[in-house]
Formats: structure tokens, C-alpha cells, sequence
């Protein structure tokens, strides 16, 4: 019997990127609140559409989330107004263990060496540890820079930090 290898839930890099990053929506990127009055709303993280600037450059960039396919994609398509976001992948593509939505980055289809995953939950990437980047959970602080000062690491140009 042949071994069917299984389908990548990611087609073949199509871009000029080596590297893929994988980013968490909810408390990474962005919070999602209901208010007492029954409304909603949902508040982008400081500096994160100039986090995805900066990282598309030279990663391919995919959301992986826990959430459901409408709730990521209703926001997905209003924080990434530029096409910044190569791929998405929701809760369907989680594996679910012990009540936690893991990531499991070799589902991907990308040479793990060559992957890292940023996430607020460790729980989420620890199938592959190493690939991981913990994250604090953002829930409203304005003044939060986590991702303003992760991006000059996670391209290499630490000289881009400014000292304050």
C-alpha cells in the first residue's frame, strides 16, 4: 500500500518569502468586547497593521485562528485593508486536544525550520515549542508597543528599536 501523504492546508508558497509567520487573531492582534448596552465591537492592537506591514515584507503571512470563519474574516477584512495576509486558517483547521484549540504547524505544508507562530496562548503552539513566540494578551491598553518592538526582532533589524 502506498502511504497517501496528506493534503497541506496550505498551498505551495506562491510569493518570494522563505519564511512564514503565523499570527493569532484574538488578544494578538486584536480584542473583540460586548458592552452592556448588547453591542460589539472590536479593537485593533496599537501598531498592528504596521506589524503586518513590516513582517510582510519577508514573511508569508498567515492567521491562524480559534475563531470561527465569519467572526475572523469580518475582521480580517477590515484590518487588513492592504492584502497583507497571505492566508487564513480558523477553527475547522485546529486540532482540538484536551479543550484547546492547537495550531499544529506541520498541517501547514512549510518547512518548520522556516515557520515561526505568533500566539498570546502557549497552549495553542505546543505541538512545535520551538516554532513559538509568546505573546502578553492585549485586551485595551493603548499605550501597548509588544508588537512594535517584535517586529524589528522577528526581521532582523534590531537598530530599528528606538530607545525611549
Amino acid at each position: 500500500k502506498v502511504k497517501q501523504k496528506k493534503k497541506a492546508l496550505l498551498p505551495d508558497i506562491t510569493q518570494n518569502r522563505q519564511y512564514t509567520l503565523v499570527l493569532d487573531l484574538d488578544e494578538t492582534l486584536i480584542h473583540f468586547e460586548e458592552n452592556p448596552d448588547g453591542t460589539s465591537q472590536f479593537l485593533i492592537r496599537p501598531h498592528a497593521q504596521q506589524f503586518l506591514k513590516d513582517v510582510s515584507q519577508f514573511y508569508e503571512v498567515v492567521i491562524f485562528t480559534a475563531a470561527l470563519k465569519d467572526y475572523a474574516d469580518f475582521i480580517l477584512d477590515r484590518l487588513d485593508l492592504e492584502g497583507l495576509i497571505s492566508h487564513r486558517l480558523y477553527r475547522n483547521n485546529c486540532s482540538l486536544s484536551e479543550n484547546v484549540y492547537q495550531k499544529d504547524l506541520t498541517k501547514l505544508g512549510r518547512d518548520l525550520s522556516k515557520t515561526l507562530i505568533v500566539d498570546n496562548n502557549a497552549e495553542n503552539f505546543q505541538l512545535q515549542p520551538d516554532n513559538g513566540v509568546y505573546i502578553r494578551s492585549w485586551y485595551n491598553d493603548p499605550n501597548d508597543e509588544a508588537l512594535k518592538k517584535l517586529a524589528p526582532l522577528l526581521i532582523g533589524k534590531p537598530y530599528l528599536i528606538k530607545k525611549s
